[in-house]
């Protein structure tokens, strides 16, 4: 447990990943392995074609304190610890349910696609995608902006 984050079913398959800065948590994200529960993103829209192909995960409950613009620290940290993640477990597809404004920063990460188009998603009062990515083909501004010096920290 981790105080301050919601936890439900899921979190038995799950990696809950967090940033931390003078003992406040200033992101969080977390990421679903596929069980025979299959994922939340299943109640809205069946993943069966991917899992028949891929070892697939979720990823979800992102969230990041904002206090700059741009590619903020805590998504750095928190989007390379979904790659790493999710590479060494070899989960080669994620899916996301995300506002459509936010998919043209995501697609900059190389290998995202756009599954299915929702007017409502859930508690997302926008409309909003469900996007799959392929860890596989992230693009080099993926390596720069979230790999560089990867050993360093």
């Amino acid at each position: 447990m981790i105080k301050g984050l919601n936890f439900d079913s899921y979190d038995e398959n799950s990696a809950i990943l967090y940033t931390k800065v003078n003992e406040v948590i200033t992101g969080t994200c977390r990421v679903i392995f596929d069980s025979n529960k299959k994922l939340p993103i299943d109640s809205h829209f069946s993943l069966d074609c991917l899992r028949k192909k891929h070892n697939i995960a979720e990823v979800s409950r992102l969230s990041v304190k904002h206090n700059s613009s741009g590619l903020n620290q805590e998504f750095r940290w928190l989007t390379r610890g979904v790659y790493l993640i999710t590479t060494k477990n070899f989960i080669t597809k994620t899916v996301s349910a995300i506002k459509d404004e936010h998919f043209r920063l995501y697609k900059k990460f190389g290998g995202f696609s756009i599954e299915k188009r929702f007017k409502i998603y859930g508690d997302l009062p926008n409309p909003s995608v469900v996007t799959v990515w392929d860890t596989l083909k992230i693009s080099n501004f993926f390596k720069r902006a979230f790999l560089e010096n990867l050993k360093a920290s």
